[in-house]
């Protein structure tokens, strides 16, 4: 495999395309009763039930994302908004996008049409657990995509989604946070790895409530190149996060430069051998299964790697564009025209070297 830092660089077409999609617009349209959240009784409410609901209504079961996942969305979304709408038809059990116009509002469910009905596929729903008081529901998946479409240009809390109902605790009281941290249905870490309780879990979605895990974005794009998921029917609660605590302890996250993608690319090298490198049996994090459970390759997939790194279709390159887009949007011009001046000051520093120094440089 070719080294990391031989690697491309970003391609500048696809950064530029990026840099517009920065800017979070939340529009203020008229948006009919039929896509907003449902007249919903929530004591009536049972297993399997599918109900549609805003953003804003759902309550988040952890307090971190990988926010790299999420700019790879954006950055797709970006270059052609499509995805965007196909990943809404998706998310919401429509299996994808069949028509939409430069007129269409992810807040308008009635603007672009599925290929299939909203609904229809139960198994690609998000879940929701109803408790302990009325009027609350709790997303038990999907934080990272619905994140996306909280922050996503023309997004926000308006945008409307189809759930399944996994349980009705309502009136639980004192017992709901027992039963679900006993049936794996919250994450109580934050985004330094320390515990915390569930009074402390955020109030919304999005990247300003849910805070950046960066071992949990190593984790996201290392899937098929040094560890494998089950399938949905068989899928481990927590996966990658119990992966993220791996990561946490093996190596130090703050050594790399995440904005910088050769430092990026060596961050998920040095990633990907240590949880290969983990003995099959060994425990991984706090879910009592072992390595080999949790899909742990018996050794890198290089050429998984290798194209992740040089691929410019791949979702790290899309993170990457997105997140480079992002800090020069965000940066003071004198700072950005400072950094362009470096080069030059360091070469005139470099002159006034002695001349014993810039042999020893040689």
């Amino acid at each position: 495999m070719q080294n990391p830092r031989d690697k491309p660089k970003m391609s500048s077409q696809l950064f530029s395309a990026v840099a517009p999609f920065l800017t979070i617009i939340i529009p203020s349209v008229f948006i009919s009763p039929s896509v907003l959240a449902e007249k919903i009784t929530y004591a009536e409410l049972k297993r399997g039930d599918v109900i549609t609901v805003n953003l804003d209504q759902l309550l988040p079961t952890q307090s971190v994302l990988a926010y790299d996942k999420e700019f790879s969305n954006l950055g797709r979304y970006a270059e052609n908004l499509k995805f965007m709408y196909d990943d809404l038809c998706q998310v919401n059990g429509a299996k994808g996008i069949k028509k939409w116009t430069e007129d269409s509002l992810p807040t308008d469910m009635n603007s672009y049409q599925c290929i299939d009905k909203p609904g229809k596929h139960i198994d690609d729903l998000s879940t929701v657990i109803v408790g302990p008081e009325k009027g609350v529901l709790y997303l038990t998946n999907n934080h990272h995509i619905l994140s996306t479409f909280w922050d996503m240009p023309n997004g926000g809390t308006s945008v409307p989604v189809v759930l399944k109902v996994e349980y009705n605790l309502l009136d639980s009281g004192d017992d709901f946070w027992p039963e679900m941290l006993n049936d794996k249905e919250v994450w109580l870490y934050d985004s330094k790895g320390k515990k915390i309780k569930s009074k402390d879990l955020p109030e919304y979605l999005g990247s300003k409530q849910l805070k950046h895990d960066k071992y949990l974005s190593l984790v996201y794009f290392l899937k098929g190149i040094s560890y494998e998921t089950s399938k949905p029917k068989n899928e481990i609660p927590f996966l990658e996060l119990y992966w993220s605590q791996v990561l946490r302890k093996q190596m130090k996250i703050s050594e790399y430069d995440l904005n910088i993608p050769d430092e990026y690319a060596m961050a998920l090298t040095e990633a990907a051998t240590v949880m290969v490198d983990l003995k099959s049996d060994a425990i991984i994090g706090k879910s009592n299964k072992t390595a080999k459970e949790m899909g742990q390759l018996s050794q890198v997939n290089t050429k998984a790697l290798e194209a992740l790194l040089t691929d410019s279709k791949s979702k790290w390159h899309y993170a990457m564009a997105y997140r480079l887009a992002k800090k020069e949007k965000t940066t003071p011009k004198s700072l950005l025209n400072d950094k362009k001046e470096l080069p030059e000051e360091s070469a005139k520093e470099n002159d006034k070297a002695a001349p014993e120094e810039k042999e020893i440089k040689k």
